[in-house]
């Protein structure tokens, strides 16, 4: 949750930054550089795991900061988190 908040999760962006990526945009899109913001709200890869995620959330899940501070929030996020399996190969099954 910090890596989120802080902008340092294991996302291309953060590990462009760090020269732990060739590129900061993310293979299965290309649309922009991998941001926490975009993997929670905008990349097209997700969509379906987002939808989810509005359902659960209503217009909370529209923002970054209901998403990842307000508690009641913190369930589904870590369920869109885990549905992704963006992290499954740093953190392993989440």
């Amino acid at each position: 949750l910090f890596q989120l908040r802080s902008g340092h999760a294991p996302l291309n962006k953060h590990l462009h930054r760090i020269a732990k990526s060739a590129t900061a945009t993310y293979s299965q899109c290309e649309e922009s550089d991998e941001s926490v913001h975009h993997f929670l709200l905008s990349c097209p890869a997700y969509t379906r795991q987002r939808n989810i995620l509005r359902a659960e959330l209503g217009t909370k899940a529209h923002r970054m900061k209901h998403i990842l501070n307000e508690p009641e929030c913190l369930k589904a996020l870590f369920k869109y988190i885990a549905t992704t399996r963006r992290f499954e190969t740093v953190f392993g099954d989440v």
